[in-house]
């Protein structure tokens, strides 16, 4: 690059070109860094062999937390010298890294990038319930990012994890530099993970420690592009519940169209939901991961913010995805889609007084060498996405018995604001495989109820039927 004529870091002298290829501003603005010389890979290969490795290693971390401090301040704990770590395990860690494979151009993915992303995974799957609370599986991720289809402007994740949203975000802008990432996380280990996890991408980001609920770090902030995966039904194992009785009345998030929200004050997940729509700005598009319960639970305060919603207009879109994508639970769950656009501004098509549901509940292939969890193929994703961005931007998708439908208002108040997609994209093979579980369940227990009763009422003629033989085969003895 330097000894290229008519390059703009062409240079003849040696001390001039290193110069220019130290300058830190040139690399920033690129999405990259300035390592350290001390924290350079080559230097750390060339050192694996040594004694001291466990020592170089955490002087390493030290130069990159002096060189960063705004970034990785208190990320990077120098903890190699006092482990227990043998020296020949970290040093067949590191030539297992060195290896060819890490060095050559996989068409400019970011390799190192994916590899943390992996061990992330990795480490949430082990942690079994626990890990669901910093790591989003990859596919749903994918999923929702290529739904909403960020272009330009602000990227919201108020309850951010380690990150992943902001992560797929930048990937599918094909590292743009247009979109800014915004983001609040409640847990310290978590929120260190999403700023290392930035960091090694190479991205900037407004992230911030603490309660999204009662201690709204980004009380300001109107984004243009929501995405999260709050916790399922936060509050309802706790005794206090998650917090409602902290929020005062004057809190503008608990304001729809002018109305007053009521809260749940054992499950948090229509404060998540009315969280999200607050902080989106007028012409924006939210898009989350909701327990599928929250599609039609009946409790009075929960069904009154659905309720609100659908009848405001806001509610633009519900995907029901398979079970067993989370590694850490069975259970299935469903994408929301929440926008500020329906009525046509921003280039978007006019949606009002309909609803699109999807039921991807058929899709989904357990992942190589896993028995137990699946995952989204990229063909999958992107049917999902193409219908919805076809709804949002060009017109009403057909009908596909089974998977996609346009439903009317009028449909929904009939099911009383209940948005399981089953209920309205109906069965591809005709057959009532893809009844909703709320529709299926009580009609089997009414029948199980019948039925016992019939049982009942023909124990007691043959009782009946018993005695009369009894009595009738005695007087015949007299």
């Amino acid at each position: 690059m330097t000894r290229e004529r008519g390059s703009e870091y062409s240079a003849k002298r040696p001390r001039q070109a290193a110069a220019i290829l130290e300058d830190p501003g040139e690399y920033r603005s690129a999405g990259a860094f300035v390592v350290p010389k001390a924290a350079r890979w080559e230097e750390i290969v060339t050192h694996a062999q040594a004694d001291d490795i466990k020592v170089r290693l955490d002087h390493a971390l030290a130069a990159l937390e002096k060189a960063y401090p705004d970034k990785l301040r208190g990320l990077l704990p120098r903890t190699y010298a006092g482990s227990n770590l043998e020296r020949e395990s970290i040093t067949g860690l590191i030539t297992l890294f060195a290896k060819d494979v890490f060095k050559e151009d996989h068409g400019g993915e970011d390799l190192i990038g994916r590899v943390y992303e992996y061990f992330i995974g990795e480490f949430a799957s082990s942690e079994g319930k626990r890990g669901g609370e910093y790591f989003t599986p990859v596919s749903i991720v994918r999923t929702l990012v290529a739904m909403l289809a960020p272009e330009e402007g602000i990227v919201l994740d108020p309850c951010c994890g380690s990150g992943g949203m902001f992560v797929q975000s930048d990937l599918f802008t094909r590292h743009s530099h247009r979109l800014s990432f915004v983001g609040q996380e409640s847990k310290d280990f978590t929120y260190r993970l999403c700023r290392m996890n930035l960091f090694i991408h190479g991205l900037d980001g407004n992230i911030q420690l603490g309660n999204s609920f009662i201690d709204d770090r980004h009380a300001t902030v109107k984004a243009d592009y929501v995405l999260a995966n709050p916790p399922f039904n936060d509050g309802s194992k706790s005794e206090n519940g998650w917090g409602a009785d902290r929020l005062p009345d004057t809190d503008l998030r608990l304001v729809v169209s002018g109305q007053r929200m009521p809260l749940s004050p054992r499950n948090a997940n229509t404060m998540w939901i009315l969280h999200f729509l607050h902080h989106l700005r007028e012409g924006g598009t939210a898009g989350f991961v909701m327990a599928t319960g929250e599609l039609s639970n009946g409790e009075t305060a929960r069904l009154e913010v659905r309720k609100a919603l659908v009848e405001q207009g806001h509610v633009d879109c519900i995907v029901q995805l398979t079970g067993q994508l989370f590694a850490n639970t069975q259970i299935p769950c469903a994408l929301w889609f929440l926008a500020k656009n329906r009525d046509g501004q921003g280039g978007f098509r006019p949606r009002q007084g309909e609803i699109l549901f999807i039921d991807g509940r058929r899709l989904g292939s357990l992942i190589p060498g896993s028995r137990k969890q699946k995952q989204l193929a990229d063909e999958e994703i992107q049917r999902i996405a193409s219908v919805y961005r076809a709804y949002c931007a060009e017109a009403r998708p057909p009908d596909v018995p089974g998977f996609c439908r346009v439903a009317p208002l009028d449909e929904v108040r009939g099911h009383n604001y209940a948005l399981t997609p089953g209920r309205y994209v109906g069965a591809e093979d005709g057959s009532d495989d893809d009844e909703p579980l709320e529709d299926k369940l009580p009609r089997l227990v009414k029948q199980l109820e019948e039925q016992f009763a019939r049982s009942a009422e023909l124990e007691r003629a043959i009782r009946r039927n018993l005695q009369a033989l009894i009595f009738d085969g005695v007087e015949r003895q007299a």
